[in-house]
C-alpha cells in the first residue's frame, strides 16, 4: 500500500531502490500485486494514469488535483516499468521470511544448481610453426538478433589478428538461469560469468557483439593490469573489459551474474580498493570517440544507429556516420563467401540436430518441376526426406544433411532440400551456400521458420540469407517454400536468369532528368553502372505543397507528355520533383514497373522499391532503404592533352597548389560577403604558411558580391576562375592537378568529387542562418531530442526514445521535411577544417566511396533480379507451362 502512494507521490526511483533493498517497507500483499499488474498490463501507461483514482482510494489517500495533474507524465512513463520490475524483482527472489506469502514463481531449483555451461568456441588457429603463446580469449556478449553484427566482428578481427597467434572466441548467447527481463539486450550480465566460464584462471577480453577490432586484440590481452581485477574505461562501463579471471572470481562469478543486478555488480567491484584499472581509450571508442589510425576498436553503442538494424521492431534506425566501415567489411564477406561456421567446421550441436532430424516426407509441387523442366534439367538431388517425385528416379541422388559436408558430391541440375528449420541456425548459412554450389540451375527449400529473432526466424529473415547466397551464383534460381507460425505457406522465386535467357531479355530503365545537374549526374552513372539499356527522360513538373497527389493528375499527366509504353523495367529519379511522375508511370504501367529514388523524395518512403539516401537528409531507415556515406558520384576524367594545357597555366605558381573550391548559398547555409572573406584570409594564411598557391574556381551559387569579397581578402599566390566568365572550366582539371583541396562545407558533391582524389582536403563550414519558420522546427526538434542529443550516464547519446520513433514515422510518411544537415556529410567523410584540414586526407578512403556505391548498385540489380511473391495465377501459370 505504502508502496503505491510513494510512486504516486514523487521519488520513484529512490523508493523502488529502498523498497528493494531494506525491510523499511512491507512486501506489497499478492492481491495488491496482481490488482496492479493487472492495472498496468490491461490498460495502457496513459489508461492507468487518468485512472489514478481508482488506485488511490484502494491503496492510498487521496491527493489533491493540481498534484495528480502535476504528476501525470511522471506517473505515465515511470512508474509501470519501476513497479513491475519491484514485483517481477521479488518474485525471482523472494526473502525466507516471506516466502509463504508469495506465489512460486519458478520451479524449486535453486540458482546454484545450475552447472557452469561449457562453451565450444570459435578457434581462429595460428600458422603451423608460429612460438607457442597464450590463446588470446574473446568472450562475446551477443543474441540472435545480431547474427550479422556477431559474423563481421569474426570477420574483422580475422583481418587483423596476428597470424602466429590463436584466437578463442567463446559465444555468450542464451546461458541457462538468466533472468533477462529486465536487461536492455539478452547478454547484459553475461559478462560477469566469464571467470567461471573461462574456468577461473589466467586472462579473457569481453566485447559487446556491436564492435569492431580495427587493431590486433593481442595487444589487448597482453596488457600490463599490475594488481588490478579488470580494466575498463571506468568501473561502471564494461562493454570492453580485460579480466584477471583469478581475481575477479569471488566478485563476479556465474552465480552472483545470474543472481544480482548489473548496477550490484560494478558496486561489488567498485568497492574492492584495486580492482578497477583505467583501460586505454584507443581500445574503446564510442560512435564518434573513434579517431582512425588513433582507436583500435569501434563500439557503435547508439542503438539506433547501428548500421545492421537488428531489432526494426524496437528502434527507427537512422544513418550512423561509420557505417560504412561495417558496411563495406561486410560487403567482402558476403563476395568471399565467409561464415562463422563452415562444412569442414559446423556448429558443436550440427552432428546431434542431423541425427535427431523428424522423419517427415515431403515432396516437389507440380510448379517447381515445370520450372525445373523449363530450365531443361535433367538431373536432381533430394536432401533430407523426399518422396521420390523426380521425373525419372534414374536421375535422382538422396542426400542426407550431414553428406553435405563432403567435398565430392557431384553437382546436380536441381537440388531440393526440406526441414532446414530442425538445424542449428548457426549453420543455415554454410548450408544454403553449399545447396546453391551444387545446384547448376534452380535450388528449391521447402521449410518453416527458425527460432524467434534469428536469422531465419521470419520470412524476411530466410528472404534475406536466400537473397545474400544468391548473389555470388548470378545464373541459379531459387524458390523458397516457407511455412509460418500459423501454417500458411508463403512462396517466393528468383528465376531472372531463365527470364533473360527466354525472351524478355536485359531489363530497361527510364532515367527522369529534373533541375538539379548534381542529381542527374547521379542519376546518369547509376544507369551506367547497372550496364542495361536506359533512356534519359527530361521532366519539368513542380508539386504543389498541401495538395495530395491525387488532384495533381492532369498537372502530371502534362508533365509526363512523351512518356508512353512499351513501359520500362525500371525508373530511376530524384527528389521531389520527379518522383511523382515516377509514380504515375508506375500507376500506367498496372504496378509492373520498379521505382528507384534517390535523396530525399518528400513523400511516403513506402512508395518506392528502393530509396538511396545519404546523411544529411536524416532519413529513417526502412527495410526499402539503403544507405550511403556520399552521393552517388564516380571520379571524373580529363583527357591527356587537355591535362597538359591546364598545368602549363599554373606552372608560374609555387607548390603545393591547393585547390578553393567554392560553392554559394544553400538554405540553411549562407555564403555572404563576410563569410567569404574570411574564408578568403584563412584560405590564403594557410596556404602562405606552407609555401604554396591557391588555384580559386567559383560556382553557379557563388554570388557576385561574394565573389568580389573573397578574391580580394586573399594574399597569397593565386590563379582564379570566375564560373561563367569563360567556357573553359578547369573543374575537372584541378581535382586532377591539384596537390590538395580547400571546399565550402554546403555543397556535398564537391566535397566528394575532392575525397575521391585521396589527397588532403579541408572544409570551409559556412554559417547557419535560418528564417522564422526554420528556426520554430530547429528548436522544436532540439526539444524532443530529434538532434542535439543529451549525454547519458557513459558521456554517450541518450539511446532513441518514442518520441523519436514517432517523428521519425512522420519523416518516412513524407509529413514532415527534416532540415539539411551537411554536417554529418563532413563527419561521415572524415574531413578537418581549416588549416588542419590541409595536412590530412578524408578518412573515408576513394576504396570505401566505391565500396558504398557498389552496394547501391547491388541494392538496385536486388530489385529486379530478387525473388518475388508467388502468387495463384503465376504457379498456376508455370504448372501449364
Amino acid at each position: 500500500m505504502r508502496l503505491i502512494a510513494a510512486v504516486l507521490a514523487r521519488d520513484v526511483p529512490r523508493r523502488i531502490s529502498m523498497a528493494k533493498n531494506s525491510l523499511r517497507f512491507s512486501q506489497p500483499s499478492v492481491k495488491t500485486s496482481m490488482l496492479v499488474q493487472r492495472l498496468l498490463y490491461r490498460h495502457s501507461t496513459r489508461e492507468a494514469l487518468f485512472n489514478g483514482d481508482l488506485l488511490l482510494k484502494a491503496y492510498g489517500p487521496r491527493l489533491p488535483a493540481r498534484s495528480m495533474r502535476g504528476r501525470m507524465t511522471f506517473f505515465a512513463w515511470k512508474a509501470p516499468r519501476a513497479i513491475r520490475k519491484v514485483f517481477s524483482s521479488a518474485s525471482v527472489q523472494p526473502r525466507a521470511t516471506e516466502a509463504a506469502s508469495l506465489p512460486a514463481a519458478r520451479p524449486a531449483v535453486t540458482r546454484s544448481s545450475i552447472p557452469v555451461p561449457q562453451i565450444q568456441p570459435i578457434i581462429l588457429n595460428a600458422r603451423p610453426g608460429a612460438p607457442e603463446r597464450p590463446a588470446v580469449r574473446i568472450f562475446l556478449g551477443t543474441e540472435p538478433a545480431q547474427h550479422r553484427a556477431e559474423r563481421i566482428f569474426v570477420y574483422a578481427l580475422e583481418q587483423v589478428r596476428n597470424p602466429d597467434r590463436r584466437y578463442e572466441i567463446y559465444r555468450m548467447t542464451g546461458l541457462p538461469g538468466f533472468d533477462q527481463r529486465s536487461w536492455r539486450t539478452n547478454f547484459t550480465n553475461y559478462r560477469f560469468a566469464i571467470p567461471d566460464l573461462a574456468g577461473r584462471q589466467g586472462r579473457a577480453i569481453y566485447n559487446d557483439v556491436d564492435q569492431l577490432y580495427t587493431d590486433d586484440p593481442a595487444a589487448l590481452f597482453d596488457q600490463p593490469m599490475g594488481e588490478h581485477g579488470y580494466l575498463a574505461l571506468s568501473p561502471n562501463d564494461t562493454a570492453v573489459m580485460l579480466i584477471d579471471c583469478e581475481r575477479m572470481a569471488t566478485c563476479w562469478n556465474f552465480d552472483t551474474a545470474r543472481r544480482d543486478s548489473k548496477k550490484s555488480l560494478h558496486a561489488q567491484a567498485a568497492a574492492k580498493p584495486g580492482c578497477w584499472g583505467p583501460l586505454d581509450p584507443v581500445w574503446h571508442a564510442r560512435d564518434l570517440e573513434y579517431q582512425h589510425g588513433v582507436s583500435k576498436l569501434l563500439h557503435y553503442t547508439t542503438l539506433h544507429l547501428q548500421p545492421w538494424r537488428p531489432t526494426p521492431d524496437q528502434y527507427s534506425y537512422q544513418i550512423h556516420p561509420y557505417a560504412e566501415y561495417f558496411l563495406s567489411l561486410e560487403q567482402t564477406a558476403n563476395a568471399t563467401g565467409y561464415e562463422l561456421y563452415t562444412s569442414a567446421k559446423p556448429s558443436p550441436g550440427f552432428a546431434q540436430a542431423c541425427a535427431a532430424m523428424p522423419k517427415v516426407s515431403t515432396s516437389l509441387s507440380g510448379e517447381v518441376i515445370a520450372l525445373a523442366q523449363a530450365l531443361e534439367a535433367s538431373r536432381y538431388a533430394l536432401v533430407d526426406k523426399w518422396t521420390q517425385s523426380a521425373p525419372d528416379d534414374e536421375s535422382l541422388e538422396l542426400w542426407r544433411f550431414d553428406q553435405l559436408r563432403e567435398p565430392d558430391l557431384a553437382p546436380q541440375d536441381v537440388v531440393a532440400a526440406s526441414g532446414l528449420e530442425a538445424l542449428p541456425v548457426e549453420d543455415m548459412p554454410w548450408i544454403v551456400d553449399r545447396l546453391f554450389a551444387l545446384g547448376r540451375k534452380l535450388v528449391y527449400l521447402k521449410t518453416g521458420l527458425g527460432p524467434a529473432d534469428s536469422m531465419i526466424g521470419t520470412l524476411d529473415g530466410w528472404r534475406a540469407l536466400l537473397r545474400r547466397i544468391a548473389s555470388r551464383y548470378p545464373d541459379r534460381c531459387w524458390q523458397l517454400d516457407c511455412t509460418d507460425a500459423a501454417g500458411q505457406v508463403h512462396c517466393y522465386r528468383a528465376d531472372f536468369p531463365w527470364r533473360v535467357r527466354h525472351g524478355d531479355g536485359q531489363p530497361t530503365v527510364w532515367v527522369l532528368l529534373g533541375k538539379h545537374a548534381g542529381d542527374n549526374a547521379q542519376l546518369v552513372s547509376i544507369a551506367e553502372s547497372l550496364g542495361w539499356p536506359y533512356e534519359c527522360k527530361s521532366i519539368t513538373f513542380k508539386p504543389l505543397d498541401y495538395i495530395p497527389q491525387a488532384l495533381q493528375q492532369r498537372r502530371l499527366a502534362h508533365a509526363a507528355q512523351g512518356l508512353k509504353t512499351p513501359w520500362p523495367d525500371l525508373v530511376l529519379s530524384s527528389g521531389r520533383r520527379t518522383a511523382p511522375v515516377a509514380q504515375w508511370i508506375r500507376q500506367q504501367s498496372n504496378g509492373k514497373v520498379k521505382l528507384v529514388v534517390i535523396g530525399r523524395p518528400r513523400t511516403p518512403l513506402a512508395h518506392f522499391d528502393l530509396v538511396l539516401t545519404t546523411p544529411q537528409y536524416s532519413l529513417p531507415l526502412r527495410e526499402n532503404t539503403v544507405d550511403l556515406p556520399v552521393p552517388f558520384i564516380t571520379k571524373g576524367t580529363v583527357e591527356r592533352r587537355e591535362l597538359d594545357a591546364w598545368q602549363k597555366r599554373f606552372a608560374h605558381l609555387p607548390r603545393p597548389w591547393v585547390a578553393l573550391l567554392v560553392g554559394g548559398s544553400s538554405a540553411p547555409y549562407v555564403l555572404d560577403t563576410e563569410a567569404a572573406g574570411t574564408l578568403g584570409r584563412q584560405a590564403s594564411e594557410a596556404v602562405s604558411a606552407r609555401g604554396g598557391s591557391l588555384l580559386v574556381s567559383t560556382s553557379p551559387r557563388t554570388g557576385q558580391s561574394a565573389t568580389e569579397s573573397l578574391l580580394a581578402a586573399i594574399e597569397a599566390p593565386a590563379w582564379q576562375y570566375r564560373f561563367g566568365v569563360s567556357d573553359e572550366n578547369p573543374y575537372q582539371a584541378l581535382l586532377a592537378l591539384a596537390d590538395a583541396f580547400i571546399v565550402t562545407g554546403e555543397s556535398v558533391s564537391m566535397l566528394t568529387e575532392a575525397a575521391l582524389t585521396g589527397k588532403p582536403v579541408a572544409v570551409f563550414p559556412l554559417p547557419v542562418r535560418r528564417h522564422a519558420k526554420a528556426r520554430l522546427h530547429h528548436a522544436l526538434e532540439r526539444k524532443l531530442g530529434i538532434i542535439d542529443r543529451a549525454a547519458g550516464s557513459r558521456g554517450t547519446p541518450r539511446q532513441q526514445n518514442k518520441v523519436g520513433r514517432f517523428y521519425d514515422e512522420l519523416v518516412a510518411q513524407g509529413r514532415v521535411k527534416r532540415e539539411r544537415r551537411i554536417e554529418e556529410v563532413h563527419i561521415a567523410l572524415g574531413l578537418t577544417p581549416l588549416p588542419g584540414g590541409l595536412d590530412h586526407v578524408p578518412t573515408l578512403s576513394p576504396a570505401l566511396i566505391a565500396a558504398s556505391r557498389a552496394r547501391a548498385i547491388e541494392a538496385i540489380r536486388a530489385v529486379l533480379m530478387g525473388e518475388q511473391a508467388m502468387t495463384q495465377q503465376a504457379t498456376q501459370s508455370w504448372t501449364d507451362h
